[in-house]
Parts: C-alpha cells; structure tokens; sequence
C-alpha cells in the first residue's frame, strides 16, 4: 500500500478507496455512540420547535403594539422570553450530548489506531514516515471530530431548519417565498464548485503538514548529527522549502474560506433584500399587517444564519472527509505481523532453522539465502559475520520481530508464523542492536516487558548487565529519568540497561543483537561471566563483531553474504582455516597494534 502526498483528486484519485471505507468506519464508530448523538438530535428538535414559536409571538405582540393593546403585547413579550430560555436549555443539552459523542468517537478512534500502529511492522514504518503518522494521530483525528461534533451538529440544525421553515413560508406567503428563494440554486451550484475545490487543497495541506512534523521530528532526533557536520544552514533551507509549500496551500485554502463564507452571507442578505422590496408595498396597501411582515421576516431570518453556516459546513465536512481518508490508510495497512492460531507447543524452546531465504521486498535482494541449522535448548550459539551479512536480520527473524517465510523457522516443532504473538513472546526474550530507552526512570525501563517485576528482580537484572554498581552511584538510583531515548546515559549505559530488560523476563530463550558492542572489553567479560551464570539451562543466542564472546560459545555460526558457511566450535572453526580464521587473525592483528600504540604511548616521554 503506499502513501502518496498528492492530493488531485479525479477518476483515479488513490484516496477514493480509502475515503470510501472511511465513510463505513465513521458510520460504525457513529452507531457505538448513537444513543447521544440521536439525544442530541432530538434536543436539537425541540430547540427548532421553541425557536419556531417565537415569529409568532412576535405577530402578535407587534399587532397588539400597533393596535395599542399593551397588556397582550405584554403578554406575548413574557410568553417570548419563556420560549427563548427553554430554546437556550434545549440547544445547551444538544451541543453538551453530541459535543461529547464526537470526543468520544475521536477518542475511540485514537485508541483504535495506537492499537493497530503497534501490529505493524518495520516495512510499515519504511513506507510511512513518523511525522505523517503523529499528523494523522493528532491533527487528522481532530478534524474527524469537528465533523462528527459541531459539522453533525450544524447539518442536523439546517436540515431541521430548512425542512419546517420553508414549508411554514409556503403556507404563510408562497408567492413571496418562492420569490426570496430564488437564490437557492445559485447556493446549491456554489456550494458544489467551492466543495470540488476545497477538498483537494485539503488533503494538500494535511499532507504538506505530515511532511513538515516529519522534517521538525527528523532533524530534533539527529540534532547532535546536524551540528556535528555543519549542515544547519541545509536543513533550515529544507525546512523552509517544506514550510513555504504548507504556507501556499493553506493560504489558498484561506483564499478559498475567505470567498466562500462572505458569499454564503450575501446570498442570504439579498433574500432579505428581496423580502423587504415585495413585502413593503402589500404593507402600505394593506395587503399585510406589520405583525404578518415581521413573523415571516422572522422566519426567514431563520434560514440566513444556516445559510451562512454553508459555507463553514462545507469546508468543516472536506476537512473531515480527507481527514479520514488519511487515518483510514493506516486502517486498511495489514499488520505485517499476523497473529497466529496454531497451539502453543510444549518444549524448552528448540528452534530449527529450514532452507531460510529472505529479503526486505519482492524486488530487494536477498539478504539471507538458503540458511539451515539447529539450536538446543540450553545451548549458547555465538552469530558472527561481516557488516550487513544477515546477523541482525537473522536474529529478528528467529524473533518473529520480521515475517519469516512459511516452514522455514521452528520453535519447538511448529512453524514460528503459525504461532500466537504472545507465545513467541513468552519464550524468546530479545535486545535490539539499538539500544532504545523510554523517557522514564531506570527502573520502569528495566521492567517494561514485566511491569509486575519487584524492585529486587530489577536489581538483579542490573547486575546481571553489571550495571547495578553505576546504578546506585546516581542519585536518584533506580528512580533516575533518563531522559528521551535515554539521552542522560552514555551508550554503554543505554546497552547494559536494554540487556536488563531483556534478562528480567527470564525466558528460555534470550537474544542479543551486539548488545555489548559499546562496552570495554573488561566490561563485556564481566557480563559475559554474569550472563552464563545467572542464564544456566536457558538458550543465548547473540550477534557480535568481538570474538572473545566466540570462544565461550557451545557452537559459531559465520555469516557470508547472508549464506551460512561455517558452523561449529571456535577450535573446529580455527582449525578449518576457512573465513572465521582469517577473521580471528585479523582481529588479534589489530587488538596487539592497539596495544602496541598504548604501550608506546605510556613510555614516551612528557
């Protein structure tokens, strides 16, 4: 599915399949609510029965002025005032009950959406940017919700409006009716022109915005990566370029409200107009009493404030139709990420890996190619290869975090793609090469996949990742906020805490994907030692450039060009002399230059 940021709208329009699906999803989140939107509605009736009595106290308060019966145009003045504060109490209960309604379907429908964001896959997130998704989940919604509040709101009051008050002018006057309606047409024939050309400029500049929070959440993320090659300059002229193009559609939306609303007024104006010139005359003539003229100027009136809310009820209703298109594009994008229904099968968490070739898309090349092998439960199986020879694809395949082809990766003898989420989840624990850290203290991070975990637990995952130490020496301890993306930490820090999270669950499975990369070497033998320790009896599979967690490992899997072209022990694998030898070499050639160069430093002289 793609995501366009054009918005011609036409026979072929793209977004006409998803606004049509919208419609039935509007409609679905309509009936969940309906029980307040039809209360509304009907306060909204009662409201247009009390304000359709007024015109005719009026008559006779007016006649009785004329006539100079004080006492019944009194009385007609105080029967106004009563029907006028029941109006006002009706029209309060509509706005409150179908107000509500449309907060409660924006609400629904953003819940809806976070639940569905989460489903999808990395190929979701590669096609949609996270600046059109936050666009959507904020701004478009927003929209959905002036449609379904104050847009139901304002269509239902002039449908009322328009369906009794014509009807009432046809019987009082209807030549003069027919006469001050003339314009009708005219505002039938505007309102499709101004609508054709609304919607699209719409859906522009909602587009031109989700470009714009892209840039804005972009460049806020690789801040340090902008300073650090002086492009700030490049960036604010991008920048500019993307706030230029949202500033030209919106302006000629503006342009557009700015024509369209004063329209809508004048047409109702010149109605007045035309009601005055053709009721004057019968007035002097006695043809009509004062009275008769200013109940049905009354109700005219009634009809220009609708009139003039066309036009507002126009560019609301466009707004919202392209708002829900866009958010129904994240709707109709199947998770990538099936949930499966097969049994959970019982076992200590063998995995099997079956003839396995991947790649990112049908024309992408393949990054993992024909890949067989076995793990053992309780086996610690060490992945090694060259940059972007499959390590980390491989690992978030055996993860059920990417979709493995059918019937080539087992757990426990079934397929892993036939297997619910959550029982995958259950038994594979996994730390990403990307050490991501929520804006919360340490300890809620630590215990993100098990919010349950007790304080004590966290600490010995801390000391599990070593950790534990440095963790005390804060101030806060384990309340310490580390800040958006774990900011305040160094990334040996960021590391050692996402391999926490993923010791905590204690699964039988565990899987890091060079999670040590960031840590000395004195470091990373100290968590080696503590992981082997405290994940006795459970499965360690880790991906990693360094050798010397290799040499601890029950069996090596080398990586080349996303084949599989070496399997066993680091002594099999040396012996072999194939590619995990000559990868040992040169890394024992470059850790005794580095040495060298350090011991030469130490002895030069200050």
């Amino acid at each position: 599915m793609s995501f366009s940021t054009g918005a011609e709208e036409g026979p072929g329009d793209a977004r006409r399949p998803a606004l049509r699906v919208g419609k039935r999803r509007i409609i679905d989140y309509f009936r969940l609510f309906r029980t307040s939107f039809f209360l509304g509605i009907a306060c909204l009736v009662v409201t247009q029965g009390f304000t359709l009595i007024v015109p005719k106290l009026l008559n006779v308060a007016t006649d009785a002025i004329v006539a100079g019966a004080l006492d019944e145009a009194l009385r007609a003045s105080g029967w106004m005032i009563v029907v006028a504060l029941c109006a006002a109490g009706a029209r309060v209960m509509s706005r409150i009950l179908i107000f509500n309604a449309g907060r409660e379907v924006e609400h629904a429908l953003r819940r809806d959406l976070f639940h569905h964001l989460l489903g999808q896959g990395p190929d979701f997130y590669d096609r949609m940017p996270q600046g059109q998704v936050m666009s959507r989940m904020v701004n478009d919604l927003t929209q959905v919700r002036l449609l379904l509040g104050p847009g139901l709101l304002n269509v239902t009051n002039t449908s009322l409006v328009y369906a009794v008050v014509i009807p009432i002018l046809l019987y009082t006057d209807w030549s003069l009716t027919l006469s001050a309606l003339s314009i009708l047409p005219v505002l039938i024939f505007l309102g499709q022109l101004f609508s054709r050309r609304i919607y699209p400029l719409t859906v522009q500049a909602q587009d031109r915005l989700g470009d714009l929070s892209s840039k804005v959440q972009e460049n806020l993320s690789g801040t340090m990566t902008v300073r650090a090659y002086r492009q700030e300059v490049a960036e604010e002229s991008r920048f500019h370029e993307l706030n230029e193009s949202y500033l030209e559609v919106n302006v000629a939306l503006a342009r557009l409200r700015g024509i369209l609303f004063p329209t809508m007024g004048l047409m109702g104006g010149v109605g007045g107009v035309i009601v005055l010139g053709l009721a004057g005359p019968r007035i002097v003539q006695g043809e009509m009493t004062v009275g008769g003229y200013v109940e049905f100027s009354a109700y005219f009136a009634a009809l220009t404030w609708p009139t003039i809310a066309l036009g507002w009820m126009i560019s609301l209703w466009q707004r919202g139709r392209a708002a829900m298109a866009r958010v129904n594009e994240i709707f109709e994008a199947s998770p990538s990420l099936d949930d499966g229904e097969s049994p959970t099968p019982e076992g200590p968490g063998r995995l099997e890996v079956k003839d396995l070739s991947f790649a990112y898309g049908p024309d992408a090349p393949k990054v993992l190619e024909n890949v067989n092998f076995t793990i053992e439960p309780g086996e610690m199986v060490v992945v090694v290869g060259r940059t972007g020879s499959g390590k980390s694809t491989l690992l978030e395949l055996l993860s059920r975090l990417l979709v493995a082809p059918s019937k080539t990766v087992f757990l426990d003898g079934a397929c892993i793609t036939t297997l619910p989420l959550h029982a995958v989840r259950g038994k594979v624990s996994f730390a990403p090469q990307d050490a991501f850290l929520f804006s919360r203290s340490l300890e809620e991070n630590v215990a993100f996949g098990e919010p349950e975990a007790s304080r004590e637990q966290v600490r010995q995952a801390l000391a599990l990742a070593s950790f534990d130490t440095e963790v005390d020496a804060f101030p806060e301890g384990l309340g310490t906020v580390v800040g958006e993306r774990g900011v305040t930490l160094s990334g040996g820090q960021r590391q050692r805490t996402t391999l926490a999270r993923a010791v905590l669950p204690q699964r039988p499975i565990l899987i890091l994907d060079d999670t040590l990369s960031a840590v000395d070497t004195e470091t990373e033998t100290k968590i080696l030692d503590s992981l082997l320790a405290g994940t006795r009896g459970h499965t360690l599979i880790m991906a990693t450039h360094r050798l010397a967690c290799a040499q601890r490992a029950d069996r090596i899997l080398v990586l080349e060009e996303g084949e599989l072209v070496e399997e066993g022990t680091e002594q099999e694998l040396l012996a072999k002399g194939g590619v995990y030898a000559r990868m040992h070499r040169r890394q024992r050639l470059r850790e005794a230059l580095e040495e060298s160069r350090s011991s030469d430093q130490e002895g030069a002289p200050a």
